[in-house]
């Protein structure tokens, strides 16, 4: 797993990693140096990232599970989230592009504004009609020091739905390219439910 701990290593340390089968997916589990936890789960035939969780450590208050990638389970969620008319905000990457999905938005197509904060290194969504605000980073690329290009950002909108999409740099494509590899060598053991595959000091 090693170029999985690579992309983290400057933040938080070396972690500690497992890797499991649970569910039909390939759960790899970081354990930081200060005893924060990164989840990530992958579709253990396509090696599509299905989630990406953080829960960091606090002395306040019980920790939450942050989603990067997907979302919570419905028992997780709020029941303002779970409202069918507020809007909910999800990550969903497709192998070439970053993409976020904006549920629950019956503006029209042509209210949605979006551009590239170059102080901030965000991307920002508005509508026209001042309805709909949101500014968000891409964590993904704050890692590996890349910054946000201005018109790179596109977006569709349709069912309700604002689609948000970001090209990959070459960068995040070869690594992840990398962890394609690694994986198609484990499928060649053929892994069964509940193989612990990697343990990693």
């Amino acid at each position: 797993m090693q170029s999985q701990n690579n992309q983290y290593l400057q933040f938080v340390g070396k972690p500690h990693i497992t890797a499991v089968i649970a569910g039909g997916r390939r759960r790899v589990n970081y354990t930081f140096e200060d005893k924060s936890e990164l989840v990530e789960e992958y579709d253990i035939n396509n090696h599509e990232l299905i989630t990406r969780k953080w829960k960091k450590v606090s002395n306040i208050k019980e920790s939450q599970w942050i989603y990067e990638v997907g979302e919570a389970p419905i028992d997780q969620q709020s029941e303002l989230k779970l409202s069918n008319t507020n809007p909910i905000f999800v990550r969903k990457d497709t192998p070439q592009h970053f993409q976020y999905r904006v549920r629950n938005l019956s503006y029209p197509e042509d209210v949605y504004q979006l551009e590239v904060d170059e102080n901030t290194q965000e991307i920002v969504i508005r509508t026209s009609n001042k309805k709909y605000y949101k500014r968000f980073a891409i964590p993904d690329m704050r890692r590996a020091n890349l910054k946000l290009e201005q018109g790179k950002v596109t977006h569709v909108y349709k069912n309700n739905t604002l689609i948000v999409s970001y090209p990959k740099p070459d960068q995040i494509l070869e690594r992840e390219y990398q962890i394609r590899q690694e994986f198609d060598k484990l499928n060649k053991k053929k892994p069964k439910e509940g193989d612990l595959e990697c343990v990693q000091q």
